[in-house]
């Protein structure tokens, strides 16, 4: 009886617990064992797979045609073990033919969703697919292009920092050097953006497209978008038009579409959907429509060939003691006095409206100011840009010394700024570049209709 307790209980690392843990412990059976179930006189054959933590009223079967069915154990009469499947998740590796005719492209893996799968044993995402295995899983990319594979770190999105920016940075300038035709960074959506514009900046007189992609959907679920991020992202890297730090993912929820966007001006605007990117006050710079580049943006654009490669180069620097805060009612003005404590050197605030603080912020701003920190106001509405003059507020921030980031996204702003301290320049050499639009990260004037549509 205690036995019985324990077995309904505590899942073992299978993921089954109740009455299936009882049904496969009694018959002596394990995850991928081969094995035959009986459901009255119906006798099915296939290898057991794991569950989710917690599975107790079906088991997982991998049917000889290759399909996964649950069946419940309810109406299992019985059950027995046939044998035992050596499994392996790593997909092979084949030799790559290097084709005269086709671009190069070098395809760097930096982790995320696209390559990751489900881990049963806890129904979560986990970090799983190498670089190399990612790209012979999807095989359309090699006749688009000479594929050369690199694992640079398999992380979560939610661990990139910005160490790793400069590592994806030497190692881009280092591949078009060598010669690559141009680049696909495959990492997680989270953090995307934050990446894509790090790469923007630190990459000096880029020959080539550097295009970032990853997928919603991990590559081994059903829907998964992966696929055409990477065939569209390799295609762009190959003959796209434009050299920039780019994000290529989903245009809409179907599989045919997807939008180039430029690294410094994007944004994840939904936790889930495969569409969630989005050009912010802005155009995107592309459509790839069934392999088809459409451009949709022509002017202000870097464009391939106006430097060769042996001229790119990477200026990888980064300022660690550098902050991005979102403003709110009544924010207690300790958590900006710390940072000054901390000795921070660069603040990026993202006010209300048109970049606005409550009254009792004011004085740790100031304080912060008067010790050589730079802060610098962006908006938290998205659309729209800072305007420091319109309101008291505003001109009070302004005239005690914050900088207005104008039509700069907040994540953008930190980037720059962080990028800018990680250099040994002067304050007044810092700030006169954070307001010179470097990387096409300003918008001075967004399209009438940009708040209400997506191409």
């Amino acid at each position: 009886m205690t036995e019985m307790k324990i077995l309904e209980s505590i899942p073992d690392e299978s993921g089954y617990a109740g009455k299936a843990l009882q049904l496969l412990t009694s018959n002596n059976i394990k995850i991928w064992d081969e094995v035959k179930i009986y459901i009255n006189d119906l006798e099915i054959k296939g290898i057991l797979l794991p569950a989710p933590t917690g599975t107790d009223d079906v088991i997982f079967i991998k049917l000889e045609n290759g399909y996964n069915m649950a069946f419940s154990t309810n109406k299992i009469t019985r059950i027995e073990k046939l044998g035992r499947r050596e499994i392996s998740y790593k997909i092979p590796e084949k030799e790559a033919r290097i084709l005269s005719n086709l671009p190069n492209v070098v395809i760097i893996g930096a982790g995320g969703t696209i390559a990751s799968r489900i881990e049963y044993g806890t129904g979560a995402v986990k970090p799983a697919f190498s670089i190399h295995e990612l790209s012979q899983a999807i095989p359309e990319i090699f006749s688009i292009a000479n594929i050369k594979p690199i694992e640079l770190f398999n992380i979560f999105s939610e661990d990139m920092r910005p160490d790793y920016w400069i590592k994806m940075a030497i190692s881009v300038a280092k591949e078009i050097n060598s010669g690559a035709d141009g680049i696909v960074i495959t990492h997680g959506t989270d953090t995307m953006q934050y990446s894509a514009s790090a790469l923007a900046f630190m990459l000096q007189n880029l020959a080539t497209p550097v295009v970032f992609t990853g997928a919603q959907r991990s590559s081994d679920r059903p829907a998964s978008d992966s696929a055409v991020n990477v065939i569209h992202s390799t295609l762009f890297a190959a003959k796209g038009e434009i050299a920039e730090s780019v994000v290529c993912m989903h245009a809409y929820l179907h599989d045919t579409s997807t939008l180039i966007h430029r690294g410094v001006r994007v944004r994840k605007m939904h936790s889930s959907r495969r569409d969630a990117f989005r050009t912010i006050g802005d155009k995107p710079l592309a459509l790839i429509q069934y392999r088809n580049i459409k451009y949709i943006k022509e002017k202000n654009v870097m464009l391939r060939g106006k430097y060769d490669k042996s001229e790119t180069y990477a200026d990888a620097k980064f300022n660690n003691k550098t902050a991005l805060i979102y403003v709110y009612p009544y924010m207690d003005p300790e958590i900006i006095d710390i940072l000054i404590d901390k000795r921070y050197r660069g603040l990026v605030l993202a006010g209300t409206g048109l970049g606005h603080v409550p009254e009792n912020l004011l004085s740790s701003i100031k304080r912060g100011i008067e010790e050589k920190m730079l802060i610098a106001m962006t908006t938290q509405c998205i659309w729209g840009p800072v305007k420091l003059d319109v309101y008291e507020r505003g001109r009070t921030l302004k005239n005690i010394g914050v900088i207005p980031a104008d039509g700069m996204l907040p994540e953008t702003a930190f980037v720059k700024l962080g990028w800018l301290l990680g250099h040994d320049w002067d304050e007044k050499t810092i700030i006169q570049k954070f307001l010179t639009n470097l990387r096409y990260e300003i918008v001075k004037s967004e399209p009438v209709d940009a708040f209400f549509r997506n191409l």
